[in-house]
């Protein structure tokens, strides 16, 4: 068994917390995993992207290499779409439907695309995947810093390795007592969110 994942987003969206719930899981499992993160000004809500790599074998690189991402997932939509021909040609999709802006951007030397140019691209690329709002999800429930633990709740829903109960279990063991019942409550609505996504698909 051999999978890949990849977290695209920006500085203080947890991704690095993300890949070490994640990892934790699968290591428990006796899988090997490989997990590494490539970092730009993300102090400053610049890119940060996280590389996870599981299987059954040894595992000699920790970058994951283009066209073999199994799972993409996006905590930023541009971030998302900057690493997208990374994805295997069946390979998945799971996007957070929020936009930060670029530094260009607010500088008004660049443009962020479209809901429309956006979906119309994502359709265009005939790649399986799914949208769904999990920062406004994670507003609701207690702050936008749990949009990460949403995501690893959807991410659970549509990859077989993950079992949602033993993976919710080490994400209990790996929050802060103050911040484990939001946790929580994030994760199951991430599954919520992707379940009702997939109804639709």
């Amino acid at each position: 068994m051999e999978l890949n994942i990849l977290i695209a987003g920006v500085g203080g969206q947890g991704n690095l917390f993300a890949s070490s719930i994640l990892a934790e899981y699968v290591l428990k499992k006796g899988y090997k995993v490989f997990a590494v993160e490539t970092i730009g000004a993300a102090q400053r809500g610049g890119s940060v992207v996280s590389h996870l790599r599981i299987s059954d074998a040894e595992i000699y690189s920790p970058l994951i290499l283009a066209g073999k991402v199994d799972i993409l997932m996006g905590f930023e939509t541009i971030e998302m779409l900057r690493n997208f021909e990374l994805l295997a040609g069946d390979g998945i999709y799971l996007l957070n439907d929020y936009k930060e802006p670029t530094v260009l951007c607010n500088m008004e030397m660049d443009a962020y695309p479209s809901d429309e140019e956006i979906r119309a691209a994502l359709k265009k690329s005939g790649k399986k995947g799914y949208i769904i709002k999990a920062t406004e999800c994670a507003r609701k429930i207690g702050g936008s810093l749990l949009t990460n633990v949403v995501m690893v709740g959807a991410l659970c829903q549509v990859s077989s390795p993950f079992d949602s109960q033993e993976v919710k279990q080490v994400l209990a063991g790996k929050s802060p007592a103050r911040a484990k019942e939001q946790n929580l409550q994030a994760f199951d609505a991430g599954g919520s969110l992707i379940q009702e996504a997939m109804r639709k698909a």
